[in-house]
């Protein structure tokens, strides 16, 4: 696109400081429906770990053991995916005939559920609801164009349920804290207390959903705020003392760092950091021979991967794979096998190599989108995955179902950020206003010459 049939003929230096004003504008009516499509699917998420936590008690957890809930609890669960997705459905009708959006970031991001589910029908096996889910949640953010600022609300809500989990531990601790077993666990705790589960039922998920949230603190233009929830949610981790959200929260300090050292070329500095730790997700259990290495999770690597043979290797063994074969790995294992608590590791597994370069697909893709955003919003989305891919190397950080206790604080942030792109270039024409409330930026630029 060129600027000159908007602009007459102004030399390139007046030019250049106006494009960051290509962004589409919003309306007040659009950004409040991206914040309560989000409210809805972080509460979705997270409600259900929120009930169990309210209404069962600790003290008879056990786990790798499922304890079950009431019906209402799970009804109220599903509702909560099933209504944003209709409204997906009729966001996606009437975008469809008034607007032209940008298919293939959609596609992109949406290869690895295509690939499972396809995986699991040719294998005659009953196609999971929880895979075909995320397909719609993929739709609806495609379609409503939700921002990657939008995901502060996330920050926001995880430093209030960080901060709520901290003020129980004197109040209700038996709500906050781990069954006797993991109380005990003083070697591991980094505070000498009893590890903070939180709000989930185990100090690591805690620690995990926590950082997941840490890297959206840095999306919030005050200064002061961004401190603030980032202080909350970096104290709550420390607490948990999960070695993988640790390692989670010094990457996001290296980012911020480098975020302040290196402002010209920030995005191809974090782009070879995320390079790196996505190569260390395949390297780092491959590699591992010593089964005690990291918390044992070397012989659940090698365990794991020993089950692969000729075309289970690019096709992986099914996607329910661990759940049909459990009672087998804690046997041979321990009850924490119920995955291979690494991204390669788990979805070579189930899915096969194919599964796990699609996976790659989506974040390059992702990185690639986060690079031509507005500068906060661009370090934002660059911090959330390299944390995602830092945890990704000890845990199985990546989701592809819902509903999930880190649906929201995991795949809502890809969704948003692969999607970034599918909004229609300035020179070409789109329907104003809508369900957005954008308007296309070469109207703004028209309005603003006359």
């Amino acid at each position: 696109m060129t600027l000159s049939p908007l602009i007459d003929q102004r030399p390139a230096a007046r030019i250049a400081p106006a494009v960051p004003s290509l962004a589409p504008a919003r309306s007040a009516t659009a950004r409040a429906a991206s914040y309560a499509l989000l409210l809805l699917f972080w509460g979705a998420s997270i409600s259900l770990s929120i009930a169990q936590t309210l209404t069962m008690s600790r003290r008879v957890a056990v786990e790798g053991v499922k304890t079950a809930i009431s019906q209402p609890v799970v009804d109220a669960w599903y509702v909560g995916f099933l209504v944003p997705a209709i409204i997906a459905l009729l966001v996606l009708l009437f975008r469809v005939v008034f607007v032209r959006n940008d298919l293939v970031p959609l596609l992109v991001t949406l290869t690895p559920w295509i690939w499972i589910n396809l995986n699991e029908f040719t294998r005659g096996n009953v196609i999971p609801e929880q895979t075909i889910l995320p397909i719609g949640v993929a739709l609806t953010f495609w379609a409503i164009q939700p921002r990657v600022s939008d995901l502060k609300l996330y920050a926001l809500l995880a430093t209030i349920l960080a901060a709520v989990s901290m003020a129980l531990t004197s109040s209700a601790p038996t709500l906050m804290y781990m069954p006797q077993s993991f109380d005990e666990a003083t070697e591991k705790s980094i505070t000498g207390l009893p590890l903070l589960a939180g709000f989930f039922s185990h100090p690591n998920a805690n620690g995990l959903f926590l950082v997941l949230a840490l890297p959206l603190t840095y999306l919030f233009s005050r200064w002061y705020l961004r401190w603030i929830t980032a202080g909350v949610i970096l104290t709550a981790i420390v607490w948990t003392s999960s070695r993988t959200a640790l390692f989670g929260a010094a990457v996001w300090l290296v980012v911020m760092l480098l975020s302040l050292a290196v402002r010209r070329r920030i995005a191809g500095v974090l782009g070879v950091v995320l390079a790196i730790l996505m190569v260390a997700v395949v390297v780092v259990p491959v590699t591992t021979t010593d089964p005690e290495a990291y918390t044992e999770r070397g012989a659940i690597w090698q365990f794991n991967l020993a089950q692969l043979s000729g075309l289970h290797w690019v096709f992986g063994l099914g996607h329910n794979w661990y759940t049909d074969n459990y009672p087998m790995l804690k046997s041979a294992l321990s009850s924490a096998a119920g995955h291979g608590h690494n991204v390669f590791v788990t979805y070579t597994v189930t899915g096969g190599l194919i599964l796990v370069s699609l996976i790659a697909v989506v974040v390059v893709f992702s990185a690639r989108t986060a690079s031509r955003l507005p500068d906060r919003e661009r370090v934002g989305a660059f911090a959330f995955l390299c944390v995602l891919a830092g945890v990704s190397i000890t845990e199985s950080a990546w989701r592809v179902e819902a509903p999930d206790t880190l649906f929201a604080a995991m795949l809502v942030p890809i969704f948003i950020i692969a999607t970034q792109s599918s909004r229609v270039p300035a020179d070409e024409p789109r329907f104003t206003g809508g369900l957005t409330g954008e308007s296309a930026p070469g109207s703004e630029l028209r309005r603003h010459r006359r």
